[in-house]
């Protein structure tokens, strides 16, 4: 299985050494989502993230041109990162429900190894600006169309039950959702995915025997 990599530090000393671009605005991206995992978007200036990073104010705006684009380059990153560890376990040749149930190991112990973007997400103060809304509803789509794609081979290779995969695929994404935003403390990622691939797999009914 593709190991989750942690994506934020807590700390991001000032680099002494040369570094390339996409290296800086890595840096940048860090440092800037330990400050809005602290305080809320409109406390968070760029000034502070200057600060952070150990740079001019100058050097942010080379990378970002404003607070809001920065903020959304923390969203694009996130996403981004985690929907490349996903796309490598789905296009396994493994069966679909040992698929489903890697994929939702790996969502949240890419969420618990990233707590700062964690927070931010959970805060969701992507709602203040438009810009945010929209590449919220696209990343949406995406993750919903991969969990279709899953539900589309168990049905094929009979190990789920034909269903309307989009309706599925939605409750499953908010269910991932709802719990990471409000999961139960004293719960490794693994527990927490167990419990939720067995919600999904087993629902909560007891079986009953039909009364001749």
């Amino acid at each position: 299985m593709a190991k989750p990599q942690k994506l934020m530090n807590k700390k991001v000393p000032p680099s002494k050494k040369r570094v390339t671009k996409k290296s800086r605005k890595e840096e940048i991206i860090k440092a800037a989502a330990v400050l809005f995992s602290q305080k809320s978007y409109h406390d968070v200036t760029v000034d502070q993230i200057a600060e952070q990073v150990g740079v001019a104010k100058g050097t942010i705006y080379l990378y970002f041109e404003s607070k809001e684009n920065l903020h959304l380059g923390i969203l694009e990153h996130t996403h981004e990162t985690i929907e490349s560890i996903l796309v490598k376990e789905i296009e396994k040749n493994d069966p679909a429900p040992q698929k489903l149930k890697k994929v939702l190991t790996l969502i949240f112990q890419f969420y618990f190894q990233n707590r700062d973007v964690l927070r931010i997400l959970t805060r969701d103060e992507t709602r203040l600006i438009r810009e945010h809304f929209d590449f919220t509803e696209r990343w949406r789509h995406r993750r919903i169309k991969l969990y279709r794609k899953i539900l589309e081979k168990g049905i094929k290779e009979g190990s789920f039950r034909p269903a309307n995969t989009e309706l599925m695929a939605l409750i499953i994404f908010g269910l991932v959702g709802s719990v990471m935003s409000y999961h139960p403390k004293g719960m490794t990622a693994g527990e927490i995915a167990e419990e939720v691939f067995s919600m999904i797999s087993e629902g909560i009914m007891i079986s009953q025997k039909k009364v001749p």
